[in-house]
């Protein structure tokens, strides 16, 4: 799978730096100051983006690729 991380944009590596580091959506919440309801659209965009359906692939798929997160 080709991966370009200049696709995600800077929250979005933001979000999956909290993912690999297996915070949960409720502690990403509280960290970043964004309703749950926008951190599941961030998510559901990211997987989208990475072409995997469930967030579990979505963690898999950033730690296998070594994708790098920072911004």
């Amino acid at each position: 799978m080709e991966f370009k991380n200049e696709e995600l944009v800077d929250r979005e590596k933001e979000i999956g730096r909290y993912l690999l580091e297996d915070f949960t959506i409720k502690q990403i919440s509280e960290k970043t100051g964004l309703n749950k309801k926008t951190l599941s659209a961030h998510i559901n965009n990211m997987m989208k983006k990475l072409k995997v359906k469930h967030i579990s692939e979505l963690i898999k798929l950033l730690r296998a690729k070594n994708i790098n997160t920072q911004s």
